[in-house]
């Protein structure tokens, strides 16, 4: 498999760096400052009573890691069922804990100036839980809805897959 060359990229303060993935026939992009890694799928070890959105854990390179299915997470239907060989997982710190983020396909890294990038309109964060949304990127061919990934669960929700996946991996060892 022949690799991409890596370009020396210089940002300036008008453009944000991000990786666009696709979640169902939606394109969503997270902030490249967030992502620590992005890999294929391979290897998640079911945890029992969990919330569905919960794949499981994995063990990347020593440290356990918890597994969420954004899709699930945010309630995303798709003709697509399950995982597929495009799908990836985006391994990110929220908070101080390692998570997993299972999307269905890593489309790019892109380039976006400031100007197309937008705060999502007032009748979508209303009286809702969309504080994941930060902003929605103009893009000619589609909008990428921008999401932090620091938000995409509650600290409470954090705190309690983190102490329940510590505590299954070290039961099962």
């Amino acid at each position: 498999m022949a690799r991409r060359k890596r370009e020396k990229v210089e940002l300036t303060g008008d453009e944000e760096q991000i990786v666009s993935f696709k979640l169902g026939k939606e394109t969503f992009g997270v902030r490249v400052s967030q992502v620590r890694e992005i890999g294929k799928v391979q290897n998640i070890t079911k945890i029992p009573k969990m919330p569905d959105y919960i794949e499981g854990v994995m063990n990347l390179r020593g440290q356990i890691t918890t597994v969420i299915d954004l899709k699930k997470r945010f309630g995303i239907d798709s003709d697509a069922t399950g995982i597929t060989t495009a799908s990836r997982i985006i391994v990110a710190e929220i908070g101080d804990t390692q998570i997993g983020i299972i999307v269905d396909e890593v489309e790019d890294v892109i380039r976006v100036p400031r100007q197309s990038i937008s705060p999502p309109p007032r009748t979508l964060t209303v009286g809702r839980e969309t504080s994941f949304l930060t902003a929605i990127c103009k893009l000619q061919d589609r909008m990428v809805m921008l999401l932090d990934l620091d938000k995409v669960m509650t600290v409470n929700e954090i705190d309690q897959i983190a102490g329940d996946s510590t505590t299954m991996a070290k039961a099962s060892a």
